[in-house]
């Protein structure tokens, strides 16, 4: 039910904020408070009366704080529910209340003050004919090449080396155990441990320490771990590690011929190439479509300097943030393991969260001002190449896209944004290296 006679003034605190000063009228109260006390009366249990027969001014002198407290959580959020909407406001945000005054004794109106925090209103400008630079890569035999050797070395196969000295193209298989001030240290101990002396997982001082050992020799090694290692303990101390070199191994690369594309799942080495040349020349592709998308962004970042609420920034922080913790996770790391806790992480990546926003803004008002739409028979295509693209089963991606359809939609409408902005570009071509 409408509050009548409510009193509202509007300012405008920021481009992104608006403050409402509402005052609810007294004859609104006193109907809350009476509907209030009704509802307490039904409800409480009092020795000595039976259920909603206690005397109405025992009651009220006796629930008198629970019925103020009722009342303005009734009437504060709906008064101000209701003023957004009649002003067709669309807050971002959960608003924010001070100066909330309620005598209950003497039933004063209630009035308080709402800090709203909305997405601000602009006309986008100069986003047609912008320059973009395109550049063009010829995928040739050589790039061919280099795949294929990429491919050669994911196959490669681990054997035992006919070396018996440690060089920097080998695997080492090693026991070893570290020491502080001649103690052994917990958690520097590891039995059968393959490392690569090229790309260490480890310190690099550790494993080049390990070249020039033989097969079945020992060595200590001294490591330096520097004063930003993740392991705060370890930070800035030296430690002695005692190795002993059990086995040495190298990768041995397959040939590449029709035998190795038919392990890949081709005919013939031909059709290995081919599917290499298709796939390369997608991806470079992909590539050049980002890179213009990226000077697009930046144009328009530069022609349209918005203001970012605050709230949606800190809400696309949040998101990368999470995104970074779950590919950490993926990988059995955590943002402490790569010497970041989510202060620093915020920091780090507010500028690109405040960069995304803008430009998802920006996106938008030109979609409206252009008229792009996303309609059923376009998320309906979408739904179906997705299908014929992915391993998923067909239910399940159907149901992701009903309940994720607010942002594919979003996500869809903006790159028809991106492909309208392409059109309208002044396209330079450029050969890339």
């Amino acid at each position: 039910m409408a509050i009548e006679n409510l009193k509202v003034e509007i300012s405008k605190k920021s481009e992104c904020e608006l403050v409402f000063k509402i005052e609810i009228p007294q004859v609104e109260i006193e109907k809350e408070i009476e509907l209030t006390y009704n509802e307490i009366q039904k409800e409480a249990v009092i020795p000595g009366f039976r259920r909603g027969k206690a005397p109405p001014a025992f009651l009220r002198e006796k629930f008198k704080s629970r019925c103020q407290e009722t009342v303005l959580e009734s009437l504060v959020p709906d008064a101000l529910s209701q003023v957004v909407k009649e002003k067709g406001i669309d807050p971002i945000a959960p608003a924010e209340i001070s100066d909330l005054k309620f005598d209950f004794a003497k039933r004063e109106p209630i009035s308080f003050q709402a800090t709203v925090e909305v997405i601000p209103r602009f006309e986008p400008r100069n986003y047609k004919k912008l320059k973009i630079k395109k550049e063009i890569k010829v995928t040739g035999d050589y790039e061919i090449g280099e795949s294929l050797k990429e491919l050669q070395k994911r196959n490669a196969q681990l054997v035992v080396s006919g070396d018996n000295v440690v060089d920097r193209k080998s695997y080492v298989v090693i026991d070893y155990q570290g020491f502080g001030n001649g103690k052994p240290l917990n958690g520097l101990r590891g039995e059968n441990q393959l490392i690569s002396i090229e790309s260490p997982i480890f310190l690099r001082e550790f494993s080049e320490g390990l070249i020039g050992m033989e097969r079945g020799g020992e060595k200590n090694v001294e490591v330096n771990f520097p004063d930003n290692y993740f392991n705060k303990k370890l930070a800035g101390h030296k430690v002695l590690f005692k190795v002993k070199v059990k086995e040495i191994k190298k990768m041995q690369l397959p040939e590449i011929d029709d035998a190795f594309a038919q392990g890949l799942g081709a005919k013939s080495l031909r059709e290995l190439k081919e599917k290499l040349r298709e796939n390369l020349i997608k991806l470079e592709e992909h590539k050049t479509t980002e890179a213009m998308r990226e000077q697009i962004i930046d144009r328009l970042i530069e022609n349209n300097p918005v203001v970012v609420p605050n709230s949606l920034i800190e809400k696309q922080l949040d998101y990368l943030i999470l995104k970074m913790k779950t590919y950490l996770q993926s990988r059995g790391l955590a943002s402490k393991d790569i010497g970041a806790d989510e202060e620093v992480l915020r920091k780090k990546y507010r500028n690109l969260a405040e960069k995304q926003v803008r430009s998802t803004l920006i996106f938008a008002r030109i979609a409206e001002k252009e008229n792009i739409q996303v309609d059923s028979k376009e998320i309906e295509k979408e739904i179906e190449e997705t299908i014929k693209s992915t391993k998923e089963k067909e239910e399940e991606i159907k149901r992701y896209f009903y309940e994720n359809i607010d942002q594919i939609t979003s996500k869809m409408r903006e790159n028809k944004v991106f492909d309208f902005l392409i059109e309208n570009a002044k396209i330079i071509k450029e050969k890339r290296k």
